[in-house]
């Protein structure tokens, strides 16, 4: 079974696991790592500067896959004049 890594970056920044975990498809590593970004978002909403927390995947190379973002964007609305 392939192993896969996830790089996770939340308000402390960056930060790799060194553990590689087992999953049977690319398509099933992407599921945990949704799953672990909706955790990282449970703990705490991302913060300025860069509003934005992330998983990226790597393949048992260190290639990188994909990388799954959640974005806090704070939209200003100008009341009617």
């Amino acid at each position: 079974m392939p192993k896969f890594y996830f790089q996770l970056f939340d308000r402390d920044g960056a930060g790799a696991t060194e553990t590689g975990y087992e999953f049977e498809t690319v398509e099933a590593a992407k599921a945990e790592a949704r799953r672990v970004l909706a955790e990282m978002a449970a703990e705490g909403l991302p913060a300025a500067p860069l509003n934005m927390l992330s998983v990226e995947l790597f393949d048992e190379s260190r290639r990188p896959l994909a990388e799954i973002r959640l974005i806090l964007e704070e939209i200003a609305k100008q009341p009617p004049a």
